[in-house]
């Protein structure tokens, strides 16, 4: 495996299957000797109802949501030996998911089943099902 999976991309988003799969994530990248890369992505429409309030004035929205999903993740890296960065975008999540992954050359995506954004799975189908079809390479789906 080491030879094959240099580059694992991991997109959270505070929720509980994302944790998940990163857990998964890292012990693969520390069994392969992978890097590992943290991949928040901002809603551009606003907080999610109900997980986020809006940032409160002067601070910068897309920084303010993405530390506290990050918060709530962090606990996992803060143990690993795995070389690990985090890359904050903002935009529609699996466009970008799949846009950094192409861009970044990542050998696999690792994402977890469900997300925070019911409303979003409704109007636009599942996170996890548009990255899985729109993927550059491959992608594996953790089930909590």
């Amino acid at each position: 495996m080491e030879k094959f999976l240099k580059k694992i991309l991991v997109p959270v988003d505070g929720s509980k299957d994302s944790a998940h799969a990163l857990e998964a994530a890292e012990a693969m990248a520390r069994n392969a000797k992978a890097t590992l890369t943290v991949l928040e992505v901002v809603e551009e429409f606003g907080p999610l109802p109900g997980y986020y309030e809006a940032a409160p004035a002067g601070q910068d929205r897309t920084k303010w949501i993405s530390d506290q999903r990050f918060e709530k993740v962090h606990p996992i890296l803060e143990e690993t030996s795995v070389k690990w960065d985090r890359k904050v975008v903002e935009g529609f999540p699996a466009d970008k998911i799949v846009e950094v992954a192409e861009d970044g050359k990542y050998d696999l995506i690792v994402i977890g089943s469900r997300g925070l954004s019911a409303l979003g799975r409704f109007l636009m189908g599942s996170v996890s099902d548009r990255v899985i079809h729109h993927a550059p390479c491959s992608v594996m789906v953790v089930r909590p």
